[in-house]
């Protein structure tokens, strides 16, 4: 095991940290309504969902998460990057896990990794139920009649999720990769 491959793997998982982080900021399902904004009007991140309809809010009434699910959502996020940055400075204790064998650090890794992935197919989820709610297709088209401004909306998951949906499989190859990226101990 050498301090260059110690440090490579170090550097990977803080990239995935950082895609992670970036993921997150990012939105992961929008809706647009070129007639009556520029820009997405409804947003939606892993902690919850923004609106700009104005006058027209009501249209998307009853589509809001508990207040509990933001700051939820925050201590998961937390909680994550902070297991990401202790597994860069655990022990090399083993974990049994059935019948396999693995590191600390690989457990809080990989179990990062499957939280992520667990995350993201809930998400896909609760939005496709939600716009279903409204009438309003996961990704694609629909007619929304907003009083006198009726308009297309463009519905579509956005690069937000799919960021999301890479940064779990990468943190879990990581983990089962670790001992042959470090290489063995010395």
């Amino acid at each position: 095991m050498s301090r260059a491959r110690v440090w490579l793997f170090r550097s990977l998982v803080l990239v995935s940290a950082g895609l992670m982080l970036l993921s997150w900021f990012l939105p992961w399902w929008g809706v647009s309504v070129p007639a009556y904004s520029p820009k997405d009007v409804v947003v939606i991140h892993p902690w919850g969902l923004e609106q700009d309809l104005g006058p027209f809010a009501g249209y998307i009434h009853g589509s809001e998460m508990p207040v509990w699910f933001a700051p939820l959502m925050w201590i998961y996020l937390v909680i994550c990057i902070a297991l990401l940055l202790f597994s860069l400075l655990a022990k090399e204790k083993a974990v049994s896990l059935g019948k396999f064998k693995l590191s600390l650090p690989q457990v809080l890794i990989g179990g990062v990794g499957l939280s992520y992935i667990f995350a993201v197919v809930i998400a896909v989820i609760v939005i496709a139920i939600r716009a279903g709610d409204f009438n309003t297709p996961l990704q694609g088209y629909t007619y929304i009649d907003l009083e006198e401004i009726g308009s297309g909306a463009w519905t579509s998951l956005r690069l937000g999720y799919w960021l999301a949906c890479a940064v779990g499989p990468l943190l879990v190859a990581l983990a089962l990769l670790r001992n042959r990226i470090i290489g063995k101990p010395s």
